[in-house]
């Protein structure tokens, strides 16, 4: 069901970017909280979809094929975690604005719980995804000087030839 913001207009059920993830799913993930706007979800959805597709390992890096790359489901697995911490922020920035006082306590100490919760979870991903103790190489001749003709007389080398 959209809903009118002023001039934007959001659909709940719309998917953001080239993903499979709607404004819905971050709410069904966060069992459905008050306060959290699906325009906030969307603007997270789309700082979170630059950031993964930037770290995201491709087939352009030397050692990455098909099979090691990452794939779409992980990837969006990984911004629907971190876009859950984005809101869960929000959320518990905004918690004396929304939630009555009996219920402030309960709910601050169950959206720090759930955010501790999904920022490890979203670590993890973004870890698999960026593989930051890879190495990334090009595969070219170097300028630099080196003796000899053969892999065997070449500068450093231990071999006899």
């Amino acid at each position: 069901m959209p809903f009118d913001m002023g001039e934007l207009i959001v659909d709940e059920g719309a998917t953001v970017g080239d993903t499979s993830i709607s404004p819905r799913v971050i709410r069904d993930l966060l069992n459905r909280p008050r306060g959290l706007n699906a325009a906030t979800i969307v603007e997270y959805l789309n700082i979170r979809i630059a950031e993964i597709n930037k770290k995201s390992r491709e087939g352009g890096y030397v050692g990455v094929t098909t099979a090691n790359a990452p794939s779409s489901t992980l990837r969006e697995s990984a911004i629907k975690f971190l876009v859950c911490c984005d809101c869960l922020r929000v959320l518990i920035d905004t918690i004396p604005a929304v939630v009555p006082v009996k219920e402030q306590g309960t709910s601050d100490i169950r959206f720090n719980k759930q955010l501790a919760s999904f920022e490890k979870q979203a670590a993890q991903l973004v870890a698999q995804i960026e593989e930051r103790g890879g190495t990334a190489f090009q595969v070219k001749a170097t300028a630099a000087k080196v003796s000899g003709t053969t892999s065997g007389s070449l500068s450093g080398s231990l071999s006899y030839d």
